[in-house]
């Protein structure tokens, strides 16, 4: 089962411009599922990380752009993300699960070769496993399974930023098949 996809849709982001954004809060906790991941997670996740989410007081411009079938089952609430890599070798927001959301379409204002990976727990080991992964670009849209672990290794000293469309009753697949008979 895949926990991503690229949509092929337009968000116009103009109305970026005329927002006031402000601070929401920011997320710096590691969850269990960064725990016991391959590789040289241990050092990484010492060296720090922070994703900051912010509102903006016009959101309902960008929710009014999605589909009206999508919009009649639930309308998201919005959050601008961005995710600052700091300056060091291999920087990772470690593998989390988004609380209060099921699944989100993100759309890419700055990106800079970030990927993001997905995992399943493992209950018996009690480690993250990987499934899959994208790589996204400054423009794209996607949509992403946020009830499923996923991690985002960033570009040392660039961020990563993006407007979430974030849902927290549909499913992914409901979001997506939202899409899919447009």
């Amino acid at each position: 089962m895949r926990h991503s996809a690229q949509l092929d849709y337009h968000i116009d982001m103009s109305h970026l411009m005329e927002s006031t954004v402000a601070p929401l809060r920011d997320y710096d906790k590691l969850q269990r599922y960064g725990k016991n991941l391959p590789g040289d997670h241990v050092a990484q996740r010492a060296q720090g990380w922070t994703a900051k989410n912010k509102s903006i007081d016009n959101a309902e411009r960008f929710i009014e752009q999605l589909p009206s079938k999508l919009l009649e089952l639930e309308r998201p609430y919005v959050i601008l993300l961005e995710l600052p890599a700091s300056d060091v070798a291999n920087p990772i927001l470690p593998a989390h699960r988004d609380y209060n959301k099921t699944c989100g379409i993100n759309v890419y204002i700055e990106a800079n070769g970030e990927v993001t990976k997905f995992y399943h727990w493992d209950r018996e080991t009690r480690a993250s496993v990987y499934d899959e992964e994208f790589c996204s670009s400054t423009g794209e849209v996607w949509l992403m399974n946020t009830d499923v672990p996923h991690s985002v290794t960033l570009t040392p000293n660039k961020s990563r930023r993006m407007l979430s469309f974030s849902f927290t009753k549909l499913t992914y697949n409901e979001v997506l098949e939202c899409f899919a008979t447009r």
